[in-house]
Formats: structure tokens, C-alpha cells, sequence
């Protein structure tokens, strides 16, 4: 079976893998997850509906980006620069209003 070349992921595809890492990171430990949820009023079983929206992955960097020490920390987690965090959610947020 041959493997296809992988193409590489659109500004948006990985703004949102950062996003999703995000989500990973919070969810990985109560203390870390549990303000955001209540900030955002979503309960545990609420994430998987929402997770596909793209006003909600603004919402989680938004939360992260607030929080200097999470963000410091997720971004030194995950092996990129904070200011990744920063553009993914600018990405997003131009995506989700429909600009490009």
C-alpha cells in the first residue's frame, strides 16, 4: 500500500490543532480545566458538542492567552512559542467572522 505525500495543514487547520492542544493540556488536569468551565459555563459532557465550533476554540485561547502562566505553560508543554497561541486565536477569530 502506497502512502500518500502529506499536504501541509492550512493557517487554519493549524490554528486549530493548537486549539485543540490547548483543550488537551486544560483537560488534562481538574485544577487547570475545571475555572474554565466555570468561566465559560460549560459542564464536562458540554466540551464534545462545542469542541467542533470554531467561536469556542476563540473562547479556549482567549481564557489561555488571559492567563499568562497557562499560556507560558501549555506552550512550553507543547514546544512552540506563546505568540503561536496568540495568532492561532486571530486566525480563528477572522475565520469564525468569515474573513480571510
Amino acid at each position: 500500500m502506497k502512502s500518500r505525500p502529506s499536504r501541509p495543514l492550512s493557517q487554519q487547520q493549524a490554528a486549530r490543532e493548537v486549539s485543540l492542544g490547548a483543550l488537551g493540556y486544560l483537560a488534562g488536569d481538574p485544577e487547570r480545566i475545571g475555572p474554565f468551565l466555570a468561566e465559560s459555563g460549560l459542564s464536562p459532557a458540554d466540551l464534545r458538542g462545542v469542541a467542533g465550533s470554531t467561536a469556542f476554540h476563540v473562547a479556549l485561547l482567549d481564557y489561555l492567552i488571559n492567563r499568562q502562566d497557562l499560556l507560558i505553560a501549555y506552550a512550553g508543554e507543547a514546544g512552540i512559542d506563546p505568540g503561536h497561541v496568540v495568532a492561532a486565536r486571530e486566525i480563528l477569530f477572522h475565520a469564525d467572522m468569515g474573513e480571510d
